[in-house]
């Protein structure tokens, strides 16, 4: 039975290892999130290191943070007062 729990393990980490890249390309802060979530908590399980479980969101808060949108950020291009118009 433990096998299968490790492959369920296994199978998980690939996944968020999939959610973690397809968000970095997306740039899709929240995929990334996740993404790095599902790549840890599954590794510090099969490692025994539960006790270190709460500081995976602390890391995967920080890897989120990596991921910028590069855009206008809430100015414009060619701003039109439309008082004047």
């Amino acid at each position: 039975m433990e096998q299968y729990n490790n492959a369920f393990l296994l199978l998980l980490s690939f996944i968020g290892l999939i959610w973690m890249i397809k968000g970095m390309k997306k740039k899709l802060r929240l995929m990334v999130f996740f993404g790095v979530i599902l790549i840890l908590a599954p590794i510090l399980i099969m490692m025994g290191r539960m006790t270190w479980l709460p500081f995976i969101s602390s890391v995967a808060f920080g890897a989120s943070l990596l991921v910028r949108k590069e855009g206008n950020k809430g100015r414009m291009d060619d701003p039109v007062d439309e008082r004047n118009v």
